[in-house]
């Protein structure tokens, strides 16, 4: 499906700070907006979206309010999501997407808003794979730029890490949260993608045993190409699961033979540059 791409913004148009997962703070909200104020654009978010509900922003009835609230407010041309964790799952289906299909805006984020990035797709939307304000400070500042930049039109990064040629549907985002919603209205078929992945905090056996479910399933079978990103803070036990975490990302692709780009284009480093989810 080709996905209909929002507005681009112009300068001065507002964006929306949402929290579908783990709880906001001052300190981040703070980070937010000054970033996005110097990026010649306004701030506007939902106080409730400071509240704790356990390790998440509010209850389900909370989050789905605050979330909706942003894609019915006639302000707001992108929402972009504060922070990770885990929790997006709980709420996606719960979120107004025939108004988001008939107001398109861009959803903005990474990590665990991999689930909202993917069903935007599903929904025939165009979504942004970026940094968020929890991680602005220590992103590269050309990412970030760069990402502003791609809101307002410019091209994204794809075309760094793959041949120009390469066409497909692009879905970039999280393995353990593209693996958590395998059979799910959430992920995309992936014949003829081009899958960009990443993770973080993970044990190697973990990467290992995700990329074999969706191998085993079949979802690697008609990929275009997929591009490894930036595994992070891997684990592994006194008696390691493999010699190179590479070899394990690597493997399930190259039996299926799958074209393996490389690139840190992607992930919880400060290389996260931005990737929009569409057709190529």
């Amino acid at each position: 499906m080709k996905q209909r791409i929002p507005a681009f913004l112009q300068p001065g148009d507002t964006i929306g700070i949402s929290a579908t997962a783990r709880f906001a703070t001052q300190e981040s909200i703070s980070i937010a907006t000054s970033f996005i104020e110097a990026a010649g654009f306004k701030v506007h978010y939902d106080l409730g979206i400071l509240k704790q509900h356990h390790q998440l922003a509010g209850t389900i009835e909370e989050r789905v309010a605050h979330f909706n609230a942003l894609v019915h407010h006639p302000e707001v041309k992108a929402i972009w999501n504060v922070r990770g964790g885990y929790g997006s799952a709980e709420i996606v289906d719960a979120v107004d997407w025939a108004a988001l299909q008939e107001n398109p805006k861009w959803l903005v984020g990474f990590s665990d808003f991999t689930t909202f990035l993917c069903h935007g797709v599903q929904q025939g939307l165009a979504t942004l794979h970026a940094a968020m304000p929890i991680s602005f400070e220590t992103t590269n500042s050309e990412a970030l730029n760069a990402t502003f930049d791609v809101l307002q039109g410019a091209e994204d990064a794809l075309h760094c890490a793959i041949p120009k040629d390469l066409s497909g549907q692009v879905i970039a985002g999280n393995l353990s949260v593209i693996a958590s919603i395998l059979g799910t209205p959430s992920l995309p078929n992936l014949d003829r993608c081009i899958l960009l992945l990443e993770d973080l905090d993970e044990y190697h056996y973990h990467l290992d045993r995700m990329l074999l479910t969706l191998k085993r399933r079949g979802a690697f079978k008609k990929l275009a190409a997929v591009v490894l990103g930036e595994f992070s803070d891997i684990h592994d036990h006194t008696i390691p699961w493999g010699e190179d975490v590479g070899l394990t990302l690597r493997k399930h692709f190259e039996a299926e033979g799958v074209p393996i780009y490389e690139h840190p284009i992607i992930g919880h480093g400060k290389e996260n540059w931005p990737i929009i989810l569409r057709a190529v």
